[in-house]
């Protein structure tokens, strides 16, 4: 009878899995059938939360709130391995011949100058404040001559920036670092005279919006001390938009309805949640959030001087998360470390490795005092110093060309505290 009850349970249960595939299915047949927009927006889920309906198609731009909250807490745990979650989108999007776009920036004598007060005039006092505002309107009625001078921040620098490979910007402070990264940005201040070439595959900044392909990553903490940290990112997502996500998303459920190949249900879900709806924002904000480890404070006040709220550390992952959401495909970092310690610093580095690999995106990031094993993290170094370069080539080969002109690196010294020290002795 045991032997019998047994068999009678596992047939039951083959019987439900059967069923269950044979439903999944005709969900899936049924939702080929659909023109390439609805099918666009339309997902496959097992055993949608908040209902006991089985396999059911879900219109992700038509969900009711506690849906969408639903939806959210299904996607955002699609998403939990970064890296395995990046080789699983990637592998869906090369097997229907899909090339996801890149950009090589090429900078070639590039010069950027400063008017500025020298000497006792530039300390920044109240008789000088109010002494500069007056002589530059006089200066503006050309009634007295300009008394600034032209002091140069870079001196005719020119590299390669690839995609597929981490950049790592080192140079002590006052070599012109935030300066070169605000200009490969596209958005140096008008202040600045710059001059020289800056092209992104080619194309120079005047043909087309820098700040729709690239993100900077400022070094100063500017938030809105009452928003919460999930508020701050989900709403720097919302004016940045979605950009091509929706049109990969097209291009992809095309060709794959063409191939009648079935795609990755957890991986089409999040797409879809991510590309169309009202939810779209909200998915890419929790994603990063849990990149940076911010999802623990997601819902606490940023705060300011005023106001108490976050850690230095946490509102620095926020400065950074703010511009990881943008769909730009250049990443342009400056000082992302301060405040943090070299563990976080590393999970950051490394989740934003994963995706420059993977997905083939450009990132320069400038660090002051990198750890080892963050620094072994980078492809390729650029050394400044004094606004010139010193070095830019890959990262294994930097240490041979400074032995090659006669600076070689102690035992038991750090790469990166090496290099940090010569850079103000080469030139």
């Amino acid at each position: 009878m045991r032997r019998g009850g047994s068999s009678n349970a596992f047939s039951r249960s083959s019987h439900r899995a059967d069923e269950h595939d044979d439903e999944e299915a005709l969900r899936w047949a049924a939702l080929e059938r659909l023109p390439t927009r609805d099918r666009a927006r339309t997902a496959v889920l097992d055993h949608f939360p908040g209902r006991d309906d089985g396999v059911r198609a879900v219109d992700v731009g038509r969900l009711a709130p506690g849906e969408r909250a639903a939806l959210l807490r299904r996607v955002a745990s699609v998403a939990d391995d970064h890296g395995r979650f990046l080789a699983r989108f990637k592998e869906r999007v090369d097997r229907v011949g899909i090339e996801l776009p890149t950009i090589e920036v090429r900078y070639e004598n590039l010069c950027v100058e400063a008017e500025a007060y020298v000497g006792s005039r530039g300390l920044p006092t109240i008789l000088h404040t109010y002494a500069n505002v007056l002589e530059g309107m006089a200066n503006s009625l050309h009634i007295t001559p300009n008394r600034k001078q032209k002091i140069s921040v870079l001196h005719n620098v020119s590299g390669t920036i690839k995609p597929h490979r981490m950049t790592l910007l080192l140079g002590p402070p006052g070599a012109g670092k935030t300066t070169l990264l605000l200009a490969l940005a596209g958005t140096l201040p008008s202040s600045l005279e710059m001059s020289g070439k800056i092209t992104y595959n080619g194309h120079t900044m005047d043909e087309f919006v820098p700040r729709r392909s690239a993100a900077y990553v400022s070094q100063n903490d500017l938030h809105i001390g009452e928003l919460t940290v999930r508020e701050t990112v989900n709403f720097s997502a919302k004016c940045q938009g979605s950009g091509h996500r929706f049109d990969l998303l097209m291009e992809l459920s095309r060709r794959e309805k063409e191939a009648n190949i079935k795609p990755d249900p957890e991986i089409d879900v999040y797409l879809k949640a991510a590309a169309t709806g009202e939810q779209k924002a909200e998915v890419v904000t929790n994603h990063i959030l849990k990149i940076l480890g911010l999802d623990m404070c997601a819902d606490t006040i940023v705060g300011n001087n005023m106001l108490r709220g976050i850690s230095g550390g946490q509102k620095k992952r926020v400065t950074t998360a703010e511009m990881l959401v943008t769909p730009g495909r250049a990443l342009f970092m400056d000082e992302i470390s301060t405040g943090l310690d070299s563990s976080t610093t590393f999970q950051i580095v490394n989740s934003i490795r994963q995706t420059i690999h993977i997905l083939g995106g450009t990132a320069v990031i400038s660090l002051l005092q990198p750890a080892p094993e963050t620094y072994e993290l980078f492809d390729d170094i650029i050394l400044l110093s004094d606004g010139q370069v010193v070095y830019n080539g890959p990262r294994e080969h930097v240490l041979g060309f400074f032995e090659s002109v006669g600076f070689k690196c102690p035992e038991r010294k750090g790469v990166a505290d090496f290099l940090q020290e010569i850079s103000g002795n080469v030139l």
